[in-house]
């Protein structure tokens, strides 16, 4: 095996001896290296910089630049990141001696060959066994950084490096003005597979789909496994159309192809979700948003399909029809700040998993923001991120830092509430964050909204018993309503003096509490919805007792 480390490696040769040069190059090629030469240090330097070497074996002593400095200036592309890659040096010398070691280690050399040889054998077989010892570095480099940049059972892109590419591919889309396409799809009842035929048949039906991918995809293309049995490709030069017709190609294969493993056949299919940069597509990170809401679109519409994102979205029909309804009176002169349900509290990335855990099932909060130290937002964190970690002690005490998700769908608290609304009908996203520049400050999602639009369109209309069911709320006289409203004031202050006390923790009885009064304050303001609506009778006092007029 050791033979095989890295069957042709690059190796650059730097001496001011031309016999030297021409030895070492006939013993290297003879092993299949590739060899370059250089007769000085600054010329090294300069094929460096053009073609980033494995092994660099040079002379101690040369004019103008020597093996020394060589090696330091080397080590400083290193640290720099100028260069690709480690490369191993093998500094030459005649010298012999602790001290030149110790200066040509301390220089940054990793090994020496000594010119001192007895016979060309000699010098033959010190040269292979200190080369073999470098590549063994070499390969050992390499395979660090393929772990680090792909996923071991598919070899494709991991989830990190796809960003870090992708987002390079975004910048010359955008400077370039070229179509830019994001495709997520994922293996259609993926956990069926597992159970009935076992993780190893799982895995080898993904291996199976990143194979085919490959196969289907250009250079210029990026590719990753997005997660579990989920991927992703970004398409530059492909607009919506495109990148359909060449998800449609796939999926096809996959339908009319099942996955061959020993003796039997696994049938699967795949569901994918597309979506193009368009004009208003403000981060890679939404792009890639629209194609996973377009990919769920197509799980939830039934699987083995790909769906494009504009197909999410209403149509014109759709939103005639709503403009017809009046829903869009509904909305006149009304921001999302309005409506917004306010965050009361925000996450460090620094939090243990534990403590945030633990808060998230003594409130049942589901998400929460993750904000820095100038609560500049930094991501979502929710109830989902933790589920994974059951059963790790170490990564239940880490902080949250690595699991907060980037992937965030925010607008400003200024937005009007009719483009939250036209959003939120079009996808299947249930929440989206509001932000006043980029600190969080609340959030809508549907049941709030709906309950706004409800009571909103109760009290234009007047038409509150059947807007809002008879049986939906008590039927309190406007004096019961008075007691009812000062009664719970009185005890809304009471619970304020609790929550102010900080040392004071919650008992269970006051968290009782709170639900109660939820409800209370609901039903006691559907009452004033109803007492303020057009038709009701004399409203006049009614509002101003509650703080409205």
């Amino acid at each position: 095996m050791e033979e095989n480390l890295l069957l042709s490696a690059n190796v650059l040769i730097a001496d001011d001896d031309p016999a030297i040069l021409r030895l070492l190059t006939h013993l290297l090629e003879q092993g299949g290296h590739h060899v370059r030469t250089a007769s000085d240090g600054n010329q090294c330097l300069q094929m460096i910089l053009q073609d980033c070497p494995d092994v660099l074996i040079t002379d101690w002593k040369m004019p103008d630049l020597d093996g020394i400095e060589l090696c330091r200036r080397l080590r400083q592309l290193h640290s720099r990141k100028v260069l690709p890659h480690y490369t191993y040096i093998l500094l030459m010398t005649a010298q012999s001696g602790k001290a030149s070691f110790i200066e040509g280690l301390e220089a940054g050399a990793d090994d020496f060959i000594e010119k001192s040889a007895e016979s060309l054998t000699d010098l033959r077989t010190e040269i292979k066994t200190r080369l073999k010892a470098a590549l063994r570095t070499r390969k050992l480099e390499i395979d660090l950084e393929f772990a680090a940049k792909y996923d071991f059972l598919t070899q494709l892109l991991n989830r990190v490096t796809f960003f870090e590419m992708a987002q390079n591919v975004w910048n010359r889309s955008i400077s370039n003005k070229f179509p830019l396409s994001a495709v997520m799809f994922d293996c259609d009842f993926f956990k069926r597979i597992n159970d009935i035929h076992g993780h190893v048949a799982g895995d080898a039906v993904l291996r199976a789909i990143a194979a085919i991918l490959k196969g289907f995809t250009r250079s210029s293309d990026v590719v990753c496994r997005y997660g579990g049995e989920e991927f992703c490709v970004l398409l530059p030069g492909c607009n919506e159309k495109t990148a359909w017709n060449w998800a449609e190609r796939i999926r096809r294969h996959f339908e009319t192809q099942p996955v061959k493993r020993g003796n039997f056949e696994i049938g699967i299919t795949l569901s994918f979700g597309v979506a193009e940069r368009l004009t208003d597509t403000a981060f890679l990170d939404q792009l890639i948003e629209q194609a996973d809401q377009a990919l769920l679109f197509a799980k939830e519409s039934g699987r083995n399909r790909c769906i494009r994102f504009s197909e999410t979205i209403a149509n014109d029909s759709d939103q005639t029809s709503l403009a017809r309804s009046g829903v869009y009176d509904l909305f006149e002169g009304i921001t999302v700040g309005e409506v917004m349900t306010p965050f009361t509290l925000t996450i460090s990335p620094q939090e243990s998993v534990a403590s945030v855990a633990d808060f998230f099932l003594k409130t049942r909060i589901e998400a929460l923001p993750v904000v820095d130290a100038n609560e500049n937002l930094i991501g979502m964190i929710s109830e989902k991120n933790f589920i994974p970690l059951i059963g790790n002690l170490d990564r239940w005490r880490d902080a949250i830092a690595d699991l907060v998700s980037a992937t965030v769908i925010s607008y400003p608290v200024d937005t009007p509430l009719r483009v939250v609304f036209d959003f939120l009908c079009r996808v299947s996203a249930r929440q989206v964050l509001l932000v006043d520049g980029n600190t969080p400050v609340g959030f809508i999602n549907r049941t709030p909204l709906l309950r706004w639009l409800r009571n909103r369109w109760a009290n234009m209309t007047g038409q509150f018993a059947e807007i809002v069911p008879d049986n939906s709320i008590r039927d309190l006289p406007y004096k019961d309503l008075k007691e009812s409203s000062e009664a719970l004031m009185n005890v809304l202050a009471k619970l304020n003096e609790t929550l102010a006390d900080k040392s004071q923790e919650l008992q269970n009885a006051d968290r009782n509490k709170i639900v109660t009064l939820i409800s209370q304050s609901q039903d006691i303001m559907d009452q004033v919805l109803k007492h303020s609506a057009p038709g009701t009778g004399d409203t006049s006092g009614t509002l101003s007792q509650f703080g409205f007029g």
